[in-house]
This record gives structure tokens, sequence and C-alpha cells, in this order.
């Protein structure tokens, strides 16, 4: 009687063939989900943006100072404009809000919130947080 001593060559060859096609998934299903470091990148530097947005606004709160809400006032009629432009939508303020302007933060405004690592432009709202990069 014959022993078996290892294992066939069809079976080493499907299960080759299995092991090829898994990680084929997982490298096009990983590829697919996870953002690019380029993305990440505008992420981070929108949260860090909101963060020293929010911030200020708090300030402002305690203080009740406008010039701590710096930046430059952007109108309503331009910010609808930019909006259109980037296909975005803004969030709706309620008419009771006293603090309801956009303001734009170019590099020199944001070195007053300490953001000094940025070439991009940014447009805020203080009040809902809204930040929107308009350099890309």
């Amino acid at each position: 009687m014959k022993e078996n001593k290892g294992i066939t060559i069809i079976s080493l060859i499907v299960t080759i063939i299995i092991l090829m096609i898994l990680a084929g998934t997982t490298i096009t299903i990983t590829t697919n989900i996870l953002p690019s470091s380029k993305d990440s990148k505008y992420i981070s530097e929108l949260n860090i943006v909101q963060h020293a947005v929010f911030e200020q606004y708090t300030k402002y709160n305690l203080l009740k100072k406008d010039e701590l809400l710096v930046g430059y006032k952007v109108e309503e009629s331009q910010m609808n404009q930019i909006a259109d432009e980037l296909g975005i939508t803004l969030v709706q303020i309620p008419t009771n809000y006293t603090a309801r302007d956009y303001y734009r933060l170019d590099k020199a405004t944001l070195l007053d919130l300490g953001i000094s690592n940025t070439e991009d432009e940014y447009i805020v709202n203080y009040t809902t947080g809204e930040v929107i990069n308009i350099t890309r």
C-alpha cells in the first residue's frame, strides 16, 4: 500500500490561485477606500482651520470684540456665486444670528490664527464653523 507523503500539484495550484484572487481583491478595495495622501493633507488642513475658527468664535462670544473675527468680509451675493462655482451648498443660518457673515482668510490672516504652513485661502463662517478651501 502506498502512503501519502505530500500534497498534489493540483491542490498547490488551486491554493495559489485562491490566494492571488484574495490578494488582488484586497488591494483593489484598499486603494479605492483609503484617501490619497494629498486628500489627507487637505482634510487635515481644513480641520486645523476649523479648530482655529471655533477658538476665535469662542473668544468673540466671551469678549464681544469684533476684531477677533479676523479676515475680510465676503458679501452674501459673492458668497453664493463662489458656492455655485464650487458646487457646494452653504449652511442655512437663522435670521436671529448676529454673526451671519462669511470671512475670507488669506495667508496673513491665517498667520494671525497661528496657521503658518499653508498656501491656500479659505472662506469661513464663524457662526456655523463652515470652512471652504477656495484655492483648490
